[in-house]
């Protein structure tokens, strides 16, 4: 007969510390930004894509061209869409007066 001693198997070296499970499991959402005004911020890598198209120059149909190219924002303004790879936040000189509008990919317009 084998003991039920026999199977058992320690496994406390395959635990993981709960502070490390607790920071593995929260990670906090990126915040989208939508709508603000600016300019690219200077050093920024510039739009990969430019469509100068009165139907393309608005956000809805801007970021459908956004979606369709994987883009990680988008601006509108001036009768351009302007795609980018980057986000919002890295992309983005916020000015009141700009003409142009930023959006991140994932934002509803």
């Amino acid at each position: 007969m084998v003991s039920a001693s026999s199977y058992l198997v320690p496994i406390a070296s395959c635990l993981l510390a709960p502070s490390a499970i607790i920071s593995l499991a929260i990670a906090a959402p990126t915040a989208l930004t939508c709508g603000v005004k600016g300019w690219d911020k200077a050093g920024s890598t510039p739009a990969f894509l430019a469509i100068v198209n009165a139907t393309s120059a608005s956000p809805a149909p801007c970021k459908a061209l956004c979606t369709e190219n994987k883009c990680g924002s988008f601006a509108v303004g001036n009768g351009t869409c302007l795609l980018y790879v980057a986000d919002v936040a890295t992309q983005l000189n916020p000015q009141n007066a700009s003409t142009y509008t930023y959006y991140d990919a994932g934002c509803t317009v």
